[in-house]
């Protein structure tokens, strides 16, 4: 997608990202004991200053972002929440013995329009210079992306196994059926990364088309192929690894079998021989992260480059993204063993580099400061704030 306005093509800024490591550390240190203190409490003051900090210190053509949620808003919200939960399960298990169970499925069912008011909130709380950001779509769309879609198509992906399982399975040669199984395990595995990809790319077709700032709106195209390639892409970089760590898990597991096919299978035994390979066990776990982390490297790179390269704003603004695998993916490591191997202290400096390099790869195209910079205080909807609990994020704020 290409900005229509040719003379303004060679005006490119970049997003400046301001946060220091000692600053965020004080931070994320006085969050952490104010939690503690407050048994949980001011967990979602915590999470609103974290929050105002990373927007406070981003910076594109000289303006600043912010952030004005309220942490109090977040806790009502989150509040209300529970006590509407506990009361339709109480009054639903009047009705049915399996009230609460009840009450669960109706909390799944409107979920898609609790996270798109959560959505909303947290878009108009965050603004660029003097404008907000706003995200607007109806709630039937909305239900349908999030819940409708993706129920149906894995309908079908599970129609379509219970066929090829029953049709696989007149045959009784054991080679013919472990090829079956074979086979209906990777159509379930690439099955299920191709809906994921679809279900992904109209949730990213969704935001990008719902969401403004101040009075422009944005627009994004994206490809539903592109999005399922990347899927089934991220699936072969993590099956090597989800193949090791199960033939070593299926490797002690073996001969725990064998042990007590000689009859000498009990408790003792049985802990002696995980005791023995829980070193083996443990490695083969942290490669399955690896493994996992890897995989979601290159996927979010891969769509936030789709996404963010097809986003303009108002017609006028092209934005772009430059992340590369090879940059992500060893930052994204260091952030999780880093922090684990450090007990947190060195999450704040880890964060502070991925928020740079995030923020150094993303540009906008275009004239900044031909925006209208005025925009009327809107009174924020109350259904949105007693959904600010749900924390979608949207890929571009």
């Amino acid at each position: 997608m290409n900005i229509t306005s040719g003379g303004q093509n060679n005006h490119l800024h970049r997003f400046v990202f301001h946060g220091q490591v000692k600053s965020y550390f004080i931070l994320c240190l006085v969050n952490l004991i104010l939690s503690i203190v407050t048994f949980g409490i001011f967990i979602p003051w915590a999470w609103v200053r974290d929050r105002r900090y990373l927007a406070e210190n981003s910076e594109l053509n000289g303006m600043r972002f912010g952030y004005h949620g309220r942490g109090g808003t977040l806790l009502l919200s989150g509040v209300v929440l529970v006590l509407v939960l506990m009361g339709c399960s109480v009054l639903l298990s009047f009705i049915h013995p399996q009230g609460a169970t009840l009450g669960m499925l109706l909390f799944f069912l409107l979920l898609p329009v609790l996270v798109v008011k959560g959505l909303g909130y947290h878009a108009s709380m965050t603004s660029f210079h003097q404008l907000r950001f706003g995200f607007h779509t109806s709630a039937l769309r909305a239900w349908w992306v999030m819940l409708g879609l993706p129920v149906l198509m894995f309908i079908l992906l599970g129609c379509l196994l219970t066929l090829m399982s029953s049709s696989l399975s007149l045959s009784w040669s054991r080679g013919l059926l472990i090829l079956a199984a074979a086979l209906i395990g990777l159509t379930a595995f690439f099955g299920s990364c191709a809906i994921l990809g679809l279900v992904y790319s109209h949730w990213l077709d969704l935001v990008g088309k719902s969401a403004t700032l101040g009075k422009y709106a944005f627009n994004i195209t994206i490809s539903s192929r592109r999005c399922v390639k990347i899927f089934l892409l991220a699936l072969v970089i993590q099956l090597p690894f989800i193949l090791v760590f199960f033939l070593v898990l299926t490797s002690v597991m073996s001969r725990m079998i064998t042990n007590c096919m000689f009859g000498i299978c009990n408790e003792s035994t049985a802990a002696m021989l995980i005791a023995e390979n829980i070193s083996v066990i443990a490695l083969a776990y942290i490669f399955n992260i690896v493994g996992i982390i890897l995989s979601a490297a290159y996927t979010g790179v891969a769509l936030r480059n789709h996404a963010i390269n097809n986003l303009v704003l108002g017609n006028t603004l092209q934005f772009g993204s430059t992340l590369s695998f090879s940059g992500l993916a060893p930052r994204l490591l260091g952030l999780l063993f880093g922090s684990i191997l450090t007990l947190g202290l060195a999450w704040p400096w880890l964060r502070i580099m991925l928020a740079r390099y995030i923020a150094t790869n993303t540009t906008v195209q275009g004239e900044v400061d031909a925006l209208a910079f005025t925009q009327e205080e809107a009174p924020v909807p109350t259904g949105n704030k007693l959904c600010a609990v749900f924390i979608p994020t949207l890929p571009f704020i």
